[in-house]
């Protein structure tokens, strides 16, 4: 029996679940366990999978090692019904390939597993999922599943059907084989990986009947688990085989606390696994709890509100320092007989409804009963997006819990607003240009999920300046100073058959550790209502500069919007200072986006791409209401498999987090991070810093609705 070789981590390992078991009844219980991970990261028992799924937007980290698979994953439920999961593999057994291309480099797998749910559980029936491992990918852990959970008391209860590797005990016959004799033969050739082997799915002349038990011991917050475990270590590979002494698993899994979860488990009869993931329930509730109200608003007596009233300057003033208290910035102002109209700028909150309702309360309270209506027109990028026009009374109304937000809703004008409305306005607030604002703070650039390891990374300080020198124009630079770095690390150079415009990323990175990363100067405006453009010139990313722009179409109060873009390209030195290679290059897109009902979103694109290639993106993603978005990309075109390189085709995913996720209070900016498989040269695009959609896509109608109830907030 080989047993774990750092002694240290087993001793911490012990130590900390003994801690929890012989805890106080007055230390942390969950409420609810969460259904756990199996060993590739996908909700599962131990090495097999449960029908169960994560909660809805939901993701976690985590890593699993037991010789000599070790296994990182990232997983994700985007929707009630679907769990994916990116994974990392690690096979400390075999080598990468000949020492002459890779050295000593352990071979590395990567792969995509997604469950769906096809039957919730009711009180007679089970939980009912249907799975794919390694989907796309290299076929070396290619495998399918139904399976069927059901609980009962504090016991769930797992029975499922496992194909390909998972299924390698093959104790019945494949009952799809009744159906469709194609079911008979199973190819495991994917080529170079990537391509959907669909032909091969449920496929076999024999498959697996698995089963497994997790016992709940709410008291301790620790799930026991029982498996058969129908898989096959050796699956796939050619190297030294794993003995499987029992095919019996047992583990367990305990919660540290809402969001770190350790496991240990016995498996094939002689070895031990630990795991551990970090999850967190993003979609449904903020991570730190709120406290950031309005500031308080000295409400004037009537006769004090007259006074105001009759003096516009007093007002015009009152309102612009009452406002700058909540970061809110006037733009321009304009007060007739009856009606109070403002334009706003603001970069603290990510809810414009959020920032019109505070101005509308500042502005109500200031004014006296003979003002009717109020209009706020938030700006963003130096452009008005849209009015929003109130009943003054309205909107006191909900001010003093008299009404809901839903009723304001009702009695509420929006509509888009004329690009230049501002410039007509009587109180225009001196703007003294240039602007200039700058920020600095350690930052990480990184390479995941090379043949070198999993991550290589640089800990780098990232030197933000931003020059305005008038409404849309700005200089946008980012300077690097390296701080520490694993860079040199690297072993795997590119043998690409076309033009090197991403798989010399190694290059990039330990040639510019002290780099410009980008300088360039932007120019954005609104020549038309509903209609967005931008110009830009200089070094537009970190591998290459040049000049282009691009014009975005997005009608209020349609889910639809497009845009067109084009750049003439050169490539940049390695080193990423001032000079240039000598590759040049057309590039451009056709872009179409459209929303769909419960935040999803989605954009076809169509185009030339850096290498020169041309194809279609396809981009889907799931934005909660909080702010929390997952999405996935694939990039076709009209390179072969064998030009693409390994994963045939380009394809990802990627989350992001709203920063304010992890404070008290309001504030723009999210936490993002994106994961390619692979980093090819195919289908690669521009890294554009103010990309038109990002800026005036959550600016329409359908993005108005979903924010409206913090209004009041």
């Amino acid at each position: 029996m080989r047993i774990v070789k750092n002694k240290k981590f087993l001793i911490f390992l012990t130590f900390a679940l003994s801690n929890y078991i012989y805890s106080s009844i007055y230390d942390y219980f969950p409420e609810k366990l969460e259904a756990s991970s199996s060993n590739y990261g996908i909700t599962g028992i131990i090495q097999m999978p449960n029908a169960r799924l994560m909660t809805e937007g939901s993701m976690k980290i985590g890593y699993s090692s037991s010789y000599p698979y070790e296994y990182t994953y990232i997983s994700a439920t985007p929707f009630s019904w679907l769990e994916a999961s990116y994974k990392y593999s690690e096979l400390k057994n075999l080598l990468y390939g000949p020492s002459s291309y890779s050295g000593n480099q352990s071979l590395k797998d990567k792969g995509f597993d997604i469950k769906i749910k096809l039957l919730n559980e009711s009180y007679y029936f089970p939980q009912i999922a249907i799975g794919w491992n390694d989907l796309a990918g290299t076929g070396r852990f290619a495998a399918e599943y139904i399976a069927a959970t059901k609980q009962i008391y504090d016991l769930d209860f797992t029975v499922g059907l496992a194909w390909g590797a998972l299924g390698q005990d093959k104790n019945i016959s494949n009952p799809f084989i009744d159906l469709d004799e194609d079911f008979r033969r199973r190819d495991l050739d994917t080529g170079e990986g990537g391509s959907f082997n669909y032909k091969s799915w449920f496929s076999g002349e024999e498959v697996s009947i698995y089963s497994g038990i997790e016992y709940y011991l709410w008291r301790y917050g620790i799930v026991l688990k029982l498996e058969y475990d129908t898989s096959n270590p050796d699956i796939g590979f050619s190297g030294p085989k794993l003995e499987v002494d029992s095919r019996f698993n047992i583990g367990l899994t305990r919660p540290i606390n809402e969001n770190l979860s350790l496991g240990l488990s016995f498996e094939r009869g002689n070895e031990f696994r630990f795991s551990f993931d970090i999850k967190g329930d993003y979609g449904r509730r903020p991570l730190v709890k709120k406290n950031d109200p309005p500031k308080n608003v000295i409400r004037l007596n009537t006769e004090q509100q007259k006074s105001i009233t009759k003096n516009k300057d007093i007002f015009y003033r009152s309102l612009n320092r009452s406002l700058r208290e909540e970061s809110i910035f006037i733009q321009s102002a304009d007060f007739t007989d009856d009606e109070i109209s403002m334009t706003i700028a603001q970069n603290r909150f990510r809810s414009y409804p959020r920032a019109i309702g505070r101005t509308a309360r500042i502005a109500s309270a200031l004014s006296d009963d003979s003002v009717k209506t109020i209009r706020v027109t938030p700006m963003n990028g130096d452009s008005e997006v849209y009015s929003v026009e109130f009943r003054k009374k309205d909107f006191d109304l909900l001010d003093n819990d008299k009404i809901s937000t839903s009723e304001l809703y009702r009695k509420t004008k929006i509509f888009s607003s004329n690009p230049d409305n501002y410039k007509n306005h009587k109180f225009q607030p001196e703007v003294k240009f240039p602007e200039i604002f700058f920020n600095m703070s350690p930052s990480l650039r990184h390479q995941i999920g090379g043949p070198e390891a999993f991550y290589l990374g640089q800990l780098w300080w990232k030197i933000n300046t931003k020059v305005k020198f008038n409404r849309g124009l700005t200089l946008h630079t980012i300077l690097g100073l390296n701080i520490y770095d694993t860079f040199d690390e690297f072993a795997n150079p590119s043998y690409s058959q076309i033009p090197k415009v991403r798989s010399d990323i190694q290059e990039y990175l330990s040639k510019g550790k002290n780099n410009i990363a980008r300088f360039k100067l932007d120019y954005i405006w609104s020549p038309y209502k509903d209609i967005f453009a931008r110009l830009d010139i200089g070094y537009l990313e970190e591998m290459f500069g040049g000049l282009g722009g691009e014009v975005y179409y997005r009608p209020f109060n349609s889910n639809f919007s497009s845009s067109i873009q084009f750049h003439r390209v050169q490539q940049r030195n390695f080193d990423q200072k001032f000079g240039f290679r000598d590759y040049t290059v057309n590039t451009g897109h056709l872009s179409f986006y459209y929303d769909f009902p419960k935040g999803i979103q989605s954009q076809f694109m169509i185009g030339k791409y850096l290498a020169g290639d041309k194809g279609a993106t396809i981009d889907l993603s799931r934005r909660f209401k909080n702010g929390f978005t997952l999405g996935i990309f694939a990039t076709k075109t009209d390179l072969s498999a064998e030009e693409f390189g390994e994963g045939s085709f380009d394809k990802g995913f990627y989350f992001s987090i709203p920063t304010e996720s992890f404070f008290t209070d309001f504030r723009q900016g999210n936490i993002s991070f994106g994961l390619h498989p692979l980093t090819k040269d195919g289908g690669a695009m521009l890294n554009h810093v103010n990309p038109l959609y990002a800026l005036y896509g959550d600016t329409n109608s359908n993005s108005f609705r979903r924010d409206w109830d913090s209004i009041d907030d």
